[in-house]
């Protein structure tokens, strides 16, 4: 039996602590077994931070689901999650139109 492939999603997070932000999202997917493919931060206009995450999660992960487990901490601000498409297995490079994709109020 081989192992199930698992899927690319792309995670894009506001937080106006840098430090606090990434280390809750890194240490959160490392819990919950996601593999960490990439991370970058960039500085916004208004002073908060942009983190971009890449991770690998199961085939049967939610986004939604995955939304709700990663945003849970009050320092991110906003969260996106939407799946990384097939057809963009370039690094860095993310469908424009994500087939799923959750946002926080």
């Amino acid at each position: 039996m081989q192992p199930q492939q698992r899927r690319r999603v792309s995670v894009m997070a506001t937080t106006s602590d840098p430090f606090d932000g990434i280390v809750r999202l890194v240490l959160d997917a490392a819990r919950f077994g996601f593999g960490l493919d990439q991370v970058a931060m960039t500085t916004r206009s208004d002073g908060n931070r942009t983190i971009r995450m890449v991770l690998e999660v199961q085939p049967s992960a939610d986004c939604a689901d995955l939304t709700e487990r990663l945003s849970r901490h009050p320092v991110i601000t906003d969260l996106h999650i939407a799946e990384v498409s097939e057809d963009f297995d370039r690094p860095g490079v993310v469908p424009p139109g994500p087939a799923k994709e959750r946002m926080l109020p």
